[in-house]
C-alpha cells in the first residue's frame, strides 16, 4: 500500500485525541467512506479495506448518520438477504 505524507491541521490532531482514537484509522475511515460516496467503491470492498466486514461497513455509515439509499441491485440483494437470515434466526 502507498504511504503519503500530509499536514494535518492543529484542530483535527486536537480531535482524535479527545475523540480517544487514531489518527491513522480515522483518515483511513473518512478516505475509504468518501470514496463510497463517490461511487468509486462497493460496500463490500468498503468493510474488506476497513477490515470490518459488509455488515460492518453498513454500521458505520449508520453510525454517523450517511443514508445508505445508493445500493445497486445486487448490494440491495445482499443486504436484503442478510436481513432475512437474521430474521430466521430468531
Amino acid at each position: 500500500m502507498p504511504v503519503m505524507s500530509i499536514d494535518i491541521p492543529d484542530i483535527i490532531l486536537e480531535s482524535h485525541r479527545q475523540a480517544n482514537e487514531s489518527l491513522q484509522d480515522g483518515i483511513q475511515r473518512g478516505l475509504v467512506i468518501w470514496e463510497y460516496l463517490n461511487g468509486r467503491l462497493s460496500l463490500r470492498e468498503c468493510g474488506e479495506l476497513l477490515h470490518i466486514g459488509y455488515r460492518g461497513f453498513l454500521e458505520l455509515l449508520w453510525s454517523r448518520g450517511i443514508p445508505i439509499d445508493g445500493l445497486s441491485a445486487t448490494e440491495f440483494d445482499q443486504q436484503l438477504s442478510s436481513l432475512r437470515t437474521l430474521l430466521d434466526q430468531s
